[in-house]
């Protein structure tokens, strides 16, 4: 589900004669509507784009604020050219409770002769990823909850203006209208589905911290796929359940 717009800044406030430089992070609060813990994941979505001073690969901070823990340092991950890039880690919110996150320019910041001179723009979405469970002899992911999950979501730009001795002159923040208009959403949770472990495969997965990987993510799938190309696993059996999940991925074993 798309949430809002998205427009992070660090730049002179004109380019046009002398101006403050703007500092411009993104805000979101996420608030969980129901009445057991669940996690979310976002994504910013942008352009593809080669410009190193321009994209939002390594030039961001974001820190994730929950009611269990203080200001968590996050990331985005992707690559230079990504068009998107996901918060990791999952935001995990308790029942009735408010996440807060930010994401911030970070890189570049000027050198003494070189002005600031970035900003980045695009949408963010809020996905309910599927839970991972390790239940031999099957890796299970199944949906957080079997109806759409109730959130409260809050965006907002929040600027601060410096002079040219960096001293701050000014602050603003102003709320951003959501994608959908309203503040409260409704997510549908990600579908899960189950993957049969070949006999001993299961012992040998055991040394994987699972726990990390709390989503259907691209290492996720892959760690899953090499697990099953080299086992005894009913291939068709499996592709069928991967169409079920809405995956366009097929395997079949072939002679090398």
């Amino acid at each position: 589900m798309e949430i809002s717009s998205f427009e992070l800044i660090y730049k002179p406030q004109s380019p046009v004669g002398p101006a403050d430089t703007v500092l411009q992070g993104y805000f979101l609060n996420i608030t969980n509507l129901e009445n057991e813990e669940l996690f979310y994941r976002l994504d910013f979505v942008t352009s593809s784009i080669s410009d190193p001073d321009r994209s939002l690969f390594n030039n961001t901070a974001a820190i994730i604020d929950t009611p269990n823990q203080n200001n968590q340092p996050a990331n985005l991950v992707g690559a230079l050219t990504s068009s998107s890039f996901r918060l990791s880690p999952n935001i995990t919110v308790p029942p009735d409770g408010t996440a807060k996150v930010a994401v911030l320019p970070s890189d570049p910041f000027p050198m003494p002769t070189s002005p600031a001179n970035f900003e980045a723009r695009g949408y963010v979405t809020i996905r309910l990823p599927a839970r991972l469970v390790f239940d031999p002899p099957f890796i299970r992911f199944e949906p957080q909850l079997n109806r759409p999950a109730r959130v409260l979501l809050t965006p907002q730009n929040r600027a601060a203006y410096l002079d040219e001795n960096n001293d701050i002159n000014d602050q603003t923040q102003a709320s951003l209208p959501t994608g959908t208009g309203s503040a409260i959403v409704e997510v549908v949770p990600e579908r899960g589905f189950f993957v049969p472990l070949a006999q001993g495969m299961a012992d040998r997965l055991t040394s994987v911290d699972l726990s990390t990987l709390p989503d259907l993510t691209e290492e996720n799938l892959a760690m899953m796929l090499a697990a099953v190309s080299a086992s005894d696993v009913d291939l068709k059996k499996f592709n069928s359940e991967l169409k079920k999940a809405g995956i366009g991925i097929a395997l079949e074993k072939r002679k090398v």
